[in-house]
């Protein structure tokens, strides 16, 4: 049973009036009530009380246009976003109000016009500069709140920044005030209504995202166009003097209809700004401060441990590598000074050879030299490249124990497979899980030792027949693992394993719960 809660509405004095179709008349006579779910928990936009009253930006907003509409709210009591939307797609409401025109929901809903819009900001402390280009920033931090569209948006967009993924937008915003993280950000609205409410301390707007605008619309389940178009009809007949007014309650700065959406924004901004600075606020919970505080602690111990190992890594790897290169080109040298010690006569096609033998060699040291510092080097340069050529560099960092310990790799699957993000992190992780299997392989008394790695557009696996076998606390230990599962998140990538008779087998693919259901924000 759901509570429902009915909004019975009358007309305004003086409203526009709308001319409507032969087929819209009928469609209104027979549906003189629309269901309508919501997101309960997202002020100053809507939010819903114990007894199922809806109330802010949008509410008041698609109130306003029922009421030029003649049509009655039945507003579906819900507690948390998720809900609402099992609901709509199993048909228990007509529209879903105030929400983004993504991907993931073109499938099953028509959107209207826009019901509302705001920009993004970039909040900072009070005394961070202006920032004119975020581009030309360079070595700062970013805070958001995890599992939002928008940091996968701005990961591409802004290369140059690091962003951490914290629990919500209040623990960003508490990052930011300790001087923990240089910024976040967050919807202009939210922001101004934030402030207001919670009376921040030594915070400011840097700089308005325009090109990551928040637009919202109404969505209307399954194909009901005549209920779309009608609602469209609403929203058109709304002016900007009445949207002013809606948002003034919530977000209280002076409009004027007759200037320049843009000019809004700049107006707006430009409050806001001059405000934060005079904003205090002593009233953040406690338990939040010890949370965030432990949660950066063991982040910073887990960087720091994670640029040890990969220095020991560098450094193993390099000797395993250029061991069998040095021990050739000692022989040679050994041999060419027993000769002159002897003065024997050394043949002129002899001396050549030896001549192309060290050079071979010391081609061969050099481009594993290369090879080593393209891995280690940081970069931020995200791109499209061909994943068996990613692995088969990879693999030349590993060749000479492979070698050594008769370990046979091979690739099988798509050649022509692509990835998109930093090569090298991908590099990282790939090594990593090889490593294992060198591991597994050398602890085990196997007579033919083989990993077979497997290659699919948006998918891979790595199979070794060490005849290990892995559990669940397993995958919580060393600094490796942990690495591979936060590089792979970055890029809503997961990573699996399974035991098989052979061995262990581990899977890199897209993460579909990641990005399932989108949140509103």
């Amino acid at each position: 049973m759901f509570i429902v809660a009915l909004i019975h509405c009358t007309l305004y004095a003086n409203t526009p009036s709308l001319s409507f179709s032969e087929e819209e008349k009928r469609y209104l006579q027979r549906n003189p009530v629309v269901r309508v779910c919501v997101n309960p928990t997202s002020p100053p936009f809507g939010s819903l009380g114990e007894k199922g009253k809806y109330e802010g930006i949008g509410a008041e907003l698609l109130e306003l246009i029922a009421k030029r509409l003649s049509l009655q709210l039945e507003i579906i009591q819900t507690y948390t976003w998720k809900e609402s939307i099992e609901k709509a797609k199993n048909n228990q409401c007509d529209i879903l109000n105030f929400i983004p025109n993504t991907l993931d929901f073109n499938d099953w809903l028509l959107f209207t016009e826009p019901i509302f819009s705001d920009y993004n900001v970039l909040l900072t402390r009070s005394d961070h500069p202006y920032i004119a280009d975020v581009r030309s920033l360079s070595h700062k931090t970013l805070a958001l709140a995890e599992n939002t569209l928008l940091s996968e948006k701005l990961s591409y967009a802004f290369p140059n920044l690091t962003i951490f993924s914290v629990a919500t937008p209040e623990d960003a915003i508490f990052l930011v005030l300790n001087q923990k993280i240089d910024m976040t950000v967050h919807s202009s609205t939210i922001m101004s209504y934030t402030f207001r409410k919670h009376e921040l301390l030594n915070l400011k707007i840097s700089a308005t995202l325009e090109d990551f605008k928040n637009v919202f619309k109404i969505g209307v389940v399954g194909q009901n166009h005549i209920l779309r178009d009608l609602l469209n009809k609403g929203i058109s007949s709304l002016s900007e003097k009445e949207r002013a007014a809606i948002v003034n309650k919530y977000d209280p700065i002076i409009f004027d209809p007759k200037i320049d959406q843009k000019v809004w924004y700049g107006i707006i901004i430009m409050l806001i700004s001059a405000s934060l600075v005079l904003l205090w606020n002593y009233l953040l919970r406690v338990q939040i401060k010890k949370e965030v505080a432990k949660n950066l602690l063991n982040q910073n111990i887990m960087t720091q441990q994670a640029k040890q190992a990969e220095l020991g890594q560098l450094i193993g790897n390099i000797s395993h590598q250029w061991r069998e290169p040095l021990s050739n080109l000692s022989g040679i040298n050994l041999m060419m000074l027993g000769l002159l010690e002897h003065k024997k006569r050394i043949n002129r096609d002899f001396l050549y050879q030896k001549f192309k033998e060290v050079e071979n060699t010391l081609d061969f040291m050099s481009q594993t030299m290369q090879n080593f510092l393209e891995f280690y080097k940081p970069s931020s340069e995200q791109k499209n490249f061909t994943i068996y050529d990613a692995l088969q560099q990879t693999l030349s960092l590993v060749e000479t124990v492979v070698i050594a310990d008769k370990i046979t790799i091979t690739i099988d699957g798509s050649k022509e497979a692509h990835c998109f993000g930093i090569k090298n992190e991908f590099m990282q992780v790939w090594l990593n899980l090889i490593n294992n299997s060198i591991r597994a392989l050398q602890q085990h008394n196997i007579e033919k030792k083989i990993i077979t790695i497997h290659i699919e557009e948006g998918r891979m696996t790595f199979q070794d027949n060490a005849k290990g076998h892995i559990s669940q606390s397993d995958l919580s230990k060393g600094v490796g693992l942990n690495m591979c599962f936060s590089i792979l998140k970055r890029y809503n990538k997961k990573l699996s394993f399974s035991n098989t008779q052979e061995g262990v087998c581990v899977t890199i693919e897209a993460d579909t719960q990641a990005s399932k259901l989108p949140p509103l924000f």
